[in-house]
């Protein structure tokens, strides 16, 4: 079983359409503990979001894993910070082995006004419920 991610600090680089002080879409990068992903989100509308993390090689030199989160935003102080909460799943091939598991994720999002970058601190925990060997 993975060991579950206990602190994941985020900055995305959003590249973006900018809805007023918030963004539609935006592609980042993800780092935190001994790894790092690539992402992109997708805002459905002002208080959905689905976002796809993507890891290559960064436990093993074949590895590949990602996962894919649907999210819910709200606002907070102001419409620059915003909490977000969600589930997922992922999945997960390295070597001979192969897994399928459960994510959640919570964290808080600033978007910088008039810009398109954007900077969160999430946490996202992760369990494993398959393994498989090839």
């Amino acid at each position: 079983m993975k060991k579950i991610i206990l602190f994941t600090a985020c900055a995305l680089l959003c590249a973006g359409t900018a809805l007023s002080q918030n963004y539609k879409h935006a592609i980042g990068l993800r780092a935190g503990g001994s790894n790092a992903a690539l992402t992109y989100k997708q805002h459905l509308n002002a208080g959905n979001a689905f976002e796809v993390m993507a890891w290559f090689g960064f436990y093993e030199a074949s590895s590949f894993s990602a996962a894919g989160l649907y999210e819910w935003t709200q606002p907070v102080i102001n419409n620059d910070f915003n909490l977000y909460y969600g589930v997922g799943g992922h999945l997960g091939a390295a070597a001979n082995k192969f897994a399928i598991g459960i994510d959640a994720i919570v964290g808080l999002e600033y978007k910088i006004p008039n810009a398109p970058i954007a900077f969160s601190l999430d946490y996202k925990p992760s369990v494993n419920f398959m393994n498989l060997n090839a």
